[in-house]
Formats: C-alpha cells, structure tokens, sequence
C-alpha cells in the first residue's frame, strides 16, 4: 500500500460490518447518500448507522435502513456526499480568539486613517482609567507607530494588536502602564525598539513577552467570557466542517480554560493540545512537574505534544535544544516545533530543518524515536536529502498553505521555489502528512483562513489566491488531500482505532456537503460547505434551509 497509514489502518475492527451480527437499535441511520468513508479502500457507500455516538455499520441504503427500529431517527440524505469530520491539525483557537472578541472591531481594516477614525470613537467612549485597545484582523502598511497612535491621544492609554503572538503597538500613555520608558526600554527583560533618539516606537517586542506585555495592560478574560470565546471558535469551526483540532502553542491558563469546559462535556470539538509555557527556559522542569507523559486524556481532550516553542535555531541554539529534544524523549514528551524560516532572527529555512532533525536524530540514538510520532510544523522547503531524513525517523509532517498567498519572506534560489511545500514528495515518501491552518483570524483578505477547504483546493489544483500555479509537480490527488484531513490526523495523535473515517466501530464525526467533493471542477471546489457537521453523532452545525 502506498501509506504507512494505510498498513496500520488494516488494523481497524470491522466485524461490525456483518449486518447479521448486529443486535441493537441504531439511534440514526442516514441513508440514500454518497458516503465517502476514507477506509483504508477508499470505499463508497450509500448509508450509515449511528448508534452511542459511534458509527455501527456501513453499507447500502437497503441494509442499512433494514436495521432500523421503532425508535431509529431516518433521515434521507437526498444524494448528498457525506465525508468524516475534518480536523485542523495548526490551529490556533484560543490564542487568535482572545484578540477577536473585544476591543475596538479594526478586523479588515488596511489604511492608518480609518483605525486612527475607529479608535478616536473608542477613546470617546472610554471611561476615565479604561485603556482603549483593539482586535487582530488589520493590514496597515507600514504599521501604526507610537506617534500615530499619541494623535489619537497621549493621555488614554491605547493598544493595537497586530496577532495571536503579540506583536502590538502601544501609545505613550499605554508604554508608561507597561513600565516602559525612554530610560527603561524593555519588558520582562526583552528589548523594545527605539528610535533614533532612543524613544521607544511603541511596537512590542519579541513573543512571548509581546504577549505578556499586552495582557498585562488590557483586561483579563473571566473564565466564563473566556468560556463563551473559546465556544464561539469551536461554532465557527463546526460551520467549516472541522470536528477536531490540534491546538498548538497554548499555555497552561488556555489548557485550563478547555479542561473546564470538557469537565462540562461542553466541547464541541475534539481537541489535542499542544502545550507551551511562556518561560521557554523552564520547560523541562514544567513538564516533569506535570507528571505524565503523552498521549494523555481521552478523544475529546487530550494532551498531545510540546509545542512550537522553544524552536532552533529562532529561539534556542542548536546545541542546547539537541538537549533539550533529548530530554522531552527521556519523559515521553514529543515536540512540534517551528520548523520554518525567520529573516527578523536570522534563520532560514535550512537551519531550522537541519538542526531540528539533528536533534531529533540524537535523541533517536538514545532511545528510539521511529514509534512516538514526533512532529515538523510547516517545513515548507524541506529538501529530498531532510526528506529522507524524516522518513527514517518515522516523522509526522504537519503543512499547511505556504504558496497559496503570496511573499514567503525567505532568501532562497529560485528553483527552490519550485517545490514550495511539497506535499507530493512527502507522500511519496511515505511519510504521514496532516494539514492545518496556522490560525490567526479573520482579515483583510479572508473571513474564515481556516477554511479546510483552501488547502484541500491548493494540494490538489497548486493554484494560488491570484490563480498562478505554485510548484505545479507538487500537485496530489483528492483522496490523498482528504486523508491529509482525516485518517492522516487520527494517525497523529495515536486515535487512528477511533477515528478519522466512517466505518464500524468508529466515532460518528462526520460533515454532509452542499456538492460531491470527489467530483465537482475544481473552479468549484472552494464553494464547498457542510450543510451539516456531526461529532459522536450529534449535530453541533446545521445550516440554514437544510433539513440535516
């Protein structure tokens, strides 16, 4: 078979699918549909059966509605194509959602004028002591400054945020909140920039005390509003299809606030996190004082992997993190670091692989890694000779849509662009490859970036937003592209038994599409949406004018 995934996947229980076996009530049974159940066969069926949450059988409409009983919900799926839920394998839910959901709305906003006319309205409102601040979503180039924001007003104290990872901008009043001076021009240790009279210019400094500075002066999210944010993400994500997610980069009050809500069985989303700490230098020691080892929790929330911080060498060298990798293997813990390029700290894209694999090889030698699963975000450059060097270890590669927007801010020679995020090669290889949206909210150009679909229309078309062909070679095919969103993910975090396709035995997550995702053009393609989204079974999105 052409996957590794695929060789595992036989492993998946199918005596289920012997109807004579069957001896309950299914809850559900959804029939005279096209069923696309991504198993190992890529099997097409007709209806299903949902019973506990859990699908129970699969087949044709005839065998499947003949297992009905008194209390079975039918419903016809009038030819529609039903898929299983889509996972987000980079996202960012909390961190891009806290900056989305108060403050002054600037989402969409791209001249200095209209957030200058915006926050002007804000300060109007203020209350004396309230500092005036806003959301993400906002393009202004080149960005506000400090003396932008003082034209507003140099006496309330006003803050932008740029994104998820910080990278705001404070006025002088707002600096002063911060404890930070033309004569005490950091942050918790962290240099801010200066002009050429060593005045502060207001942006924030580097994560995470970017981050640590801004919430430090804008009010802090009470657990129930911070539940109602993280409610309104895991909405916005079922109305896309997605029924799980990795949730990278979140720090332990983010854990907190999904533990509370998994407490109340109010998730909506199946979750594996990616836990980050905001003292990087510390993590070792945070994590062994957590005292367990990953995967960790059960298949609506779980404690999946480190990650993407510390990286090398954009935040640590390359000696200490080959350290520090081979400390996470020696408590079982598995990293998904940054792997990728930063001109604003000198690494490129080679660094960054090569000395994570170096890493990772170290710690191979130690202990073997080649069953644990270990992560690569991004990698959007990997050569054939990293290629391989990933296969060796067993690697998983978590992409996403590098190449579909334009201006990647690396220096690399121009046939290196012809295989821009290779996805082809990768699956060639036969490494596990799961995509994601590297979330960080709604702006200028796209209401909903993390719309699966954008990936799945630029693996298999490799047109960009412009329509120009990016690395055309690297094209793939639809039922690789959806496995990317899938089987692949389940894989990667040790659940690929339970789910990730629809067949017997499985957990019921599964999405009806408004048009057949095998089959229409592919112009068409980015026009597909669920008209309604289940997990376990149960309808978490329903579109309007539907009857699902």
């Amino acid at each position: 078979m052409r996957y590794r995934l695929l060789l595992l996947a036989g492993m998946l229980a199918v005596a289920g699918s012997a109807f004579g076996q069957i001896n309950t009530t299914p809850d559900a049974i959804y029939y005279n549909g096209k069923v696309v159940t991504v198993d190992p066969k890529f099997t097409i069926e007709q209806a299903f059966a949902v019973k506990d949450g859990e699908f129970i059988a699969v087949g044709t409409s005839a065998k499947v509605k003949a297992l009905a009983g008194k209390g079975t919900r039918q419903v016809d799926l009038n030819g529609a194509t039903v898929i299983p839920g889509m996972s987000d394998n980079h996202d960012h839910l909390y961190n891009a959602t806290k900056y989305l959901r108060q403050g002054v709305d600037v989402v969409g906003v791209t001249s200095l004028a209209e957030m200058q006319n915006r926050l002007r309205a804000g300060v109007a409102k203020a209350k004396p002591g309230e500092v005036v601040f806003t959301t993400s979503g906002w393009t202004v180039r080149p960005p506000p400054t400090r003396k932008d924001l003082d034209a507003v007003s140099a006496d309330v104290p006003i803050v932008v945020i740029g994104m998820r990872r910080g990278n705001g901008v404070f006025n002088s009043a707002a600096l002063k909140l911060a404890g930070v001076s033309k004569e005490n021009p950091t942050f918790d240790g962290a240099k801010l920039q200066t002009d050429p009279t060593g005045e502060p210019t207001g942006a924030t400094p580097d994560y995470p005390q970017a981050v640590e500075m801004i919430d430090k002066v804008i009010p802090a999210w009470t657990p129930a509003a911070e539940e109602e944010m993280i409610g309104e993400g895991m909405r916005q994500r079922n109305a896309l299809g997605i029924t799980s997610i990795r949730e990278l980069s979140l720090w332990p009050k983010g854990v907190a606030a999904y533990y509370r809500l998994w407490r109340q069985n109010n998730l909506t989303l199946r979750v594996a996190v990616g836990v980050e700490f905001p003292d990087q230098e510390n993590t070792i020691r945070n994590l062994k004082i957590m005292g367990i080892a990953v995967p960790f929790g059960d298949h609506w929330m779980r404690m999946d992997s480190l990650s993407e911080e510390p990286w090398t060498p954009g935040t640590m060298a390359p000696a200490p993190w080959k350290d520090f990798a081979m400390a996470l293997n020696r408590i079982d813990w598995r990293p998904a670091p940054h792997v990728s390029g930063d001109p604003s700290r000198n690494a490129g894209p080679d660094d960054a692989t090569n000395n994570t694999l170096d890493a990772y090889e170290a710690a191979d030698r130690e202990s073997s890694i080649k069953d644990k699963r270990w992560y690569v975000e991004h990698v959007p450059f990997a050569t054939p000779e990293q290629i391989e060097r990933m296969v060796k270890l067993g690697l998983i590669v978590s992409i996403q849509s590098t190449g579909y927007n334009p201006g990647f801010p690396v220096d690399l020679p121009k046939e290196r662009f012809e295989h821009e995020n290779p996805v082809r090669e990768f699956l060639e290889h036969k490494l596990v490859v799961i995509g994601g949206s590297d979330y960080g909210g709604p702006n200028a150009i796209e209401k909903a970036p993390n719309n699966p679909m954008i990936p799945f229309y630029f693996y298999v078309t490799r047109k960009s937003r412009a329509g120009a062909i990016v690395a055309g070679d690297e094209k793939i095919s639809r039922e690789d592209a959806l496995r990317i969103f899938t089987v692949n993910p389940a894989y990667a975090t040790f659940e690929e038994k339970v789910k990730g396709s629809i067949a017997p035995g499985m957990l019921a997550d599964f999405v009806i599409l408004n048009q057949d995702i095998m089959t229409v053009p592919d112009d068409k393609l980015l026009a597909t949406h669920p008209l309604a989204t289940f997990v376990g079974g149960k309808r978490v999105y329903s579109a309007e004018n539907t009857n699902f």
